[in-house]
């Protein structure tokens, strides 16, 4: 219990028990809080670690919160920026959006960009109005009807009791509603810049308060009930009655987007978003949906959540009109929001963070209640185009598609990482069989996972994926001093999980791309990721763990999809370990011994294909005839790279590699013909370091491996770690290296063909690729990537003038 803070004794229940009180009860202060906090932890039996500290200054919350215990963060990221041209807002808005929602964020931007691009939203607001409705019930009909007549000629009395209540609201209109002995009287105010939900509560009352004295005052007929709402106000629910008559501010957004932009941005046709539209309508009426909208609640309640406002009026303030029509070879769009309850002042507007938000859309403060509704209702149109869109392309399925489970599954934990799994791991490795772990803690740890399993947690949450710094307490023998291994441990997603994941990034390409990817999916790499690379590190082969990370053990329990490896923490022994975004750290001595030690690697295995492959756990090699077939993934992949990068990828390299890919029938055959090896197939800095002690190898995520040329993962390392301006000695001076660790008699000429036959594979798959993940999350590697490797493909095409060869 926090000092100074004592819980108070219970009160006497009804039943002659005690019914528990929350301490500190009406303060606002840090200590209230923490002895609240301590109370909640002894009657809820959990540690609440996260809630141990606030950034919440307590004396801001009085009017906001009662009791309160801590708060709660939601991440708040940015779309935008949006050309907005309304009455109340001009020029380019980015909008603050709180929600835990994958790909939400991301859509509303996609519609921002569309909208932007095309001219911009036209906005304006139409009517501010708050209802509030109390209800009088009277002895009969007749009573009834005689007070709604005489209440409907008081209304500039009426005026005048709400000024002197609050200078905000303002009554527009008084509106008794009969229904038999009970009359509903509609208040309905003009609030100014607050949402008006309270400052209507109390000015109504006085108006009542006023009724009720100048009946007596005029012995006319007393009701006998009276409450100051009845429900007709609709307040936190929809209601048919504030679609027409509104409830907060009635706003619309309107834009007018071109064919070019709705195929470039939206990634789909005119025809085809209106054609959704029209048999939406339709579905919406059969469903019996008010009005018709595609997603609009879901901008609403991340601004709300964001800025402060009353979360709870998302229901009402949700519902909404949107509408398509053709315009001059493309689409306008509308969108109306007849009841949007909001506020740039009073209630959560006034705390710290809220107010921040609201400042950076610049609607703080008095006077921006009327921009403030304009932004929202321009973003949530431009969520509405944005996911219509994404449905008429067909990339709504793919973008949601789950994994369909006939069983439930007893998915891996962080709680599974103990002892029961590394004891016995460690006692092998350590070759102590008495050996018990006493502790096992996470590490605070900036290590990353591989981009593969990176990409893949985003999508399956429910379970323990992606690599987990533990630091391991044991003894050898019970009463040694106690020892301390630092581990990483490597939980695998499925492949399947992996290929969703992949599949969807090319879904939210659109165009081609997202035509043709379904088809091509299975065969690019991904298949059985989740059992090779745990199969590499239990493999007896002595050149190939003499490169990989000390292994300490593997599990797999197929029932609960559990794929682990444990390994060293590789940290102050190592150095360029995680250097793709700052590849100038490789020096020449550097950038030979990796090539030395992954050519151990390829010279065990070279001319022991078969065996490889007998192996099991390699899957399916590529081969001359799938990668012809798959030419149309290839191309959709580079059209996409080109028109989403064209600072990256110019015209003449982009027709370059088209020339590559048109070619793939005759040099993918040259490539299969020659003497291939297991390759690590992902060998760049963002996979390996070197040993600080001897510079010698240590490669890591092999989950890609595949039998290929050895000159596959030279190439690929070359790219990422030469500058893009390479010279052909520096290229030359590494592949005879190379040839020459490897071994097997390959004559110069034979070996430098396979290498620029390596270099167009690595540059028509894997780079194209990253450049559809870079479409979606930003990787700092890729420029300097396809510079370089377009450079060494203009080296080995002999197109260099001499000073730069």
């Amino acid at each position: 219990m926090a000092e100074g803070i004592e819980a108070p004794a219970g009160t006497p229940g009804p039943s002659g028990g005690s019914y528990p009180v929350i301490p500190g009860r009406g303060e606002y202060t840090e200590q209230a809080r923490r002895a609240r906090l301590e109370w909640l932890r002894e009657t809820s039996g959990a540690p609440l670690r996260s809630l141990q500290h606030s950034s919440i200054d307590q004396r801001s919350l009085p009017g906001n919160v009662e009791n309160v215990v801590g708060g709660v963060e939601i991440p708040v990221g940015l779309a935008g920026p949006l050309l907005v041209n309304g009455d109340h807002v001009q020029g380019l808005v980015t909008a603050p959006l709180a929600t835990t929602e994958g790909a939400m964020v991301a859509s509303v931007a996609r519609g921002a960009k569309a909208i932007t691009l095309a001219g911009g939203a036209v906005t304006r607001v139409i009517a501010q109005r708050m209802p509030r409705v109390p209800v009088f019930e009277f002895d009969g009909l007749g009573t009834a009807a005689e007070f709604a007549r005489w209440v409907a000629g008081h209304k500039g009395e009426l005026d005048r009791q709400v000024a002197a209540v609050s200078r905000h609201s303002r009554l527009v209109e008084l509106d008794p509603v009969q229904l038999g002995r009970v009359v509903h009287l509609r208040f309905v105010y003009e609030t100014a810049d607050a949402s008006g939900q309270n400052m209507t509560t109390a000015a109504t009352w006085r108006a009542c308060r006023w009724i009720h004295d100048r009946l007596s005052a005029t012995a006319r007929p007393l009701p006998v009930w009276f409450a100051i709402e009845g429900n007709l106000s609709g307040d936190k629910k929809f209601a048919h009655v504030n679609m027409i008559g509104g409830r907060g501010t009635r706003v619309m957004a309107e834009c007018e987007l071109d064919r070019a932009v709705i195929r470039r941005v939206l990634k789909t046709t005119p025809e085809a978003i209106d054609r959704l539209y029209r048999i939406s309508v339709v579905a919406a009426q059969q469903a019996g949906m008010a009005g018709h909208d595609i997603d609009a609640a879901n901008v609403i309640a991340a601004i709300f959540t964001a800025t402060g406002q009353d979360i709870a009026s998302v229901y009402e303030s949700g519902a909404g009109f949107f509408s398509v029509d053709a315009a001059g070879g493309g689409l306008r769009a509308t969108l109306v929001l007849p009841s949007l309850v909001t506020g740039a002042v009073g209630g959560g507007t006034g705390l710290r963070q809220q107010r921040d938000y609201l400042a950076a859309l610049g609607c703080s403060g008095d006077g921006t209640a009327a921009r403030f509704a304009e932004i929202i209702c321009a973003f949530a149109l431009a969520l509405d185009l944005s996911t219509l869109a994404a449905i008429a392309g067909g990339q709504f399925a793919d973008a949601h598609e789950r994994l369909g489970r006939g069983r439930r599954v007893d998915w891996l934990r962080p709680a599974d990482l103990g002892a029961p799994l590394l004891q016995p791991m460690l006692a092998d490795v350590l070759d102590a069989p008495g050996l018990r772990v006493t502790g096992v803690v996470p590490i605070e740890d900036a290590m990353g996972s591989s981009l593969v399993t990176e990409l893949t947690a985003r999508g399956e949450r429910r379970k323990t994926v992606g690599v987990l710094p533990l630091r391991v307490t044991w003894v050898r023998r019970d009463g040694d001093d106690p020892k301390q291994t630092d581990v990483v441990v490597k939980a695998k997603p499925l492949d399947r999980e992996v290929i969703i994941e992949a599949a969807k990034l090319a879904s939210l390409c659109g165009g081609r791309l997202a035509d043709v990817y379904p088809r091509w999916r299975d065969w690019t790499g991904f298949k059985g990721v989740h059992t090779r690379e745990p199969a590499v590190y239990r493999s007896a082969e002595p050149a190939l763990r003499a490169v990989l990370p000390t292994t300490f053990g593997t599990f797999e329990d197929p029932a609960r999809e559990a794929y682990v490896i444990a390994m060293e923490r590789l940290g102050s022994n190592v150095i360029l370990k995680d250097t793709a975004d700052r590849p100038g750290g490789w020096e020449e001595a550097h950038i030979a011994a990796a090539v030395r030690g992954i050519a151990s690697v390829h010279r065990a295995w070279l001319g022991r294909e078969t065996e490889l492959r007998g192996e099991g756990w390699l899957g399916e090699a590529q081969t001359a005839e799938r990668m012809t077939a798959m030419r149309e993934l290839w191309s959709a992949l580079l059209e996409h790279g080109t028109a989403e990068h064209p600072e990256m990828l110019d015209e003449a390299g982009s027709r370059r590699l088209r020339q590559i890919i048109d070619g793939i029938p005759d040099w993918w055959g040259r490539l299969e013909a020659m003497p291939r090896t297991l390759v690590h197939n992902d060998f760049n800095p963002r996979n390996v370091a070197l040993r600080a002690a001897d510079l010698s190898l240590v490669a890591y995520d092999w989950e890609l491996a595949t039998l290929h040329l050895p000159q596959r993962d030279v190439a690929e390392f070359l790219a990422f770690v030469l500058p893009p301006d390479a010279s052909g000695s520096d290229v030359t001076a590494f592949l005879d290296l190379h040839r020459e660790a490897v071994g097997g008699g390959i004559d110069p000429a034979t070996w430098r063909e396979g290498h620029r036959l390596a270099l167009w594979d690595f540059a028509v798959t894997r780079l194209q690729m990253y450049l559809m993940v870079h479409t979606h999350r930003a990787l700092p590697f890729l420029s300097r990537l396809v510079a370089t490797t377009l450079r060494l493909i203009a080296i080995e095409d002999g197109v260099l003038g001499e000073a730069d060869r």
